[in-house]
């Protein structure tokens, strides 16, 4: 209860007695206002009505003081039930920033482009909701909001997504192809978010091959062929040597020429 209040109720009441008029002295250790009633020049003085008049005063003081705590606890319990974020009336957990294109299925989307919410059915960061959540490691980058374990925590998946879940490449390895470090699809792609070998238009590829610029037999590309005449693919259909394809392989003389890659007496080349 502010002072102008107290002021008002404390004249109000000291006004039902005739012939006083009111003064008021203040505890501030107390914060007890209490009022002093002193008797008018027209009037004798009534100790009996001037001490009534204090014990009300102080009552009503105290009282104002009891409804001043209670609604401060009260406003601490609504906060506490709240939770942290608070918008348009309304409670919520959540409050992740999900821009002016992205979407708010599970709560309340902001002028300004937060996702209000209570609910967060992926995973939850620092208060915030997000859909993916991805392992950066400690140099890796991240599109959205990096954690102290280096995981990447995001809304929007800029890349290929394969049940709720984001990935940076996919790659075509057919029915029988294997997808050691991401997940397979029933249609042969393999997504995942690391390339150990080569990377090509949002695809990892295990072997990479220079074709020249020309087309034919000679040049032949099985998989996807670059701008720059590079041949990606990842199923090798002639001779494999320490994780590389060749096309050829050739039983030359220990001492002979090779014009590829040389191992004891076989020359692998392309």
């Amino acid at each position: 209860m502010d002072g102008s209040t107290k002021n008002l109720l404390m004249r109000k009441l000291c006004t039902l007695y005739k012939n006083y008029s009111l003064s008021q002295v203040y505890r501030p250790s107390t914060s007890v206002c209490v009022c002093a009633v002193e008797a008018s020049n027209k009037a004798v003085s009534d100790p009996p009505q001037a001490k009534k008049l204090g014990h009300s005063s102080i009552g009503l003081s105290v009282s104002g003081i009891a409804i001043t705590v209670i609604v401060g606890v009260i406003v601490v319990i609504v906060l506490t039930i709240c939770g942290q974020y608070a918008y348009q009336g309304s409670c919520y957990r959540y409050k992740t920033y999900v821009g002016s294109s992205g979407s708010c299925v599970t709560g309340i989307k902001s002028a300004s482009g937060y996702c209000y919410s209570s609910y967060c059915p992926n995973y939850n960061y620092r208060e915030s909701c997000y859909k993916y959540r991805n392992y950066a490691g400690t140099s890796g980058s991240c599109v959205g909001v990096k954690s102290v374990n280096n995981y990447c925590y995001f809304n929007s998946c800029p890349n290929y997504q394969y049940f709720d879940t984001c990935y940076k490449y996919k790659t075509y390895i057919g029915s029988s192809g294997s997808c050691v470090s991401g997940e397979k699809s029933s249609s042969g792609h393999c997504y995942t978010n690391t390339c150990s070998d080569y990377s090509y238009g949002g695809s990892c590829y295990k072997y990479r091959k220079y074709v020249g610029p020309f087309t034919g037999f000679v040049n032949k590309c099985s998989g996807v062929r670059s701008s720059d005449n590079y041949c990606y693919y990842n199923v090798c259909s002639y001779y494999m040597y320490r994780g590389s394809c060749y096309r050829h392989k050739d039983y030359v003389w220990r001492f002979a020429y090779c014009r590829g890659v040389k191992s004891h007496s076989y020359c692998y080349y392309n």
